[in-house]
């Protein structure tokens, strides 16, 4: 069983999750498999210019927070993903957009 302080640990990043979300004009979730690390860090620059942010949870955290806010992407939640928190509705969108037809490896 997992002590109380990684217990602690967990709810404390789902509730930042959560918060996120909710605080967010646009989120997208996205696989990130088969990206460079270089690549992740360009695609992060680039987020954050068109202030946005990437994050990569483990997928039961990510999953929690999403039952907690009654959003349902199960099927979604599977691999190595990540999620862009955006300020802006629209410029993070057109920055991923963009990311995914540059880096056709990107799913």
């Amino acid at each position: 069983m997992a002590s109380s302080k990684v217990l602690e640990t967990k709810k404390a990043v789902v509730s930042e999750i959560t918060d996120k979300i909710k605080n967010s004009e646009s989120v997208i979730l996205f696989e990130y498999q088969g990206l460079t690390v270089a690549e992740v860090s360009e695609l992060r620059k680039k987020l954050r210019e068109a202030t946005g942010e990437v994050r990569v949870y483990k997928n039961t955290l990510l999953k929690r927070a999403l039952d907690d806010l009654k959003i349902e992407l199960d099927g979604f939640l599977e691999g190595p993903n990540a999620i862009v928190f955006g300020k802006e509705l629209l410029e993070p969108i057109k920055v991923v957009t963009s990311f995914a037809k540059e880096h056709e490896n990107m799913k």
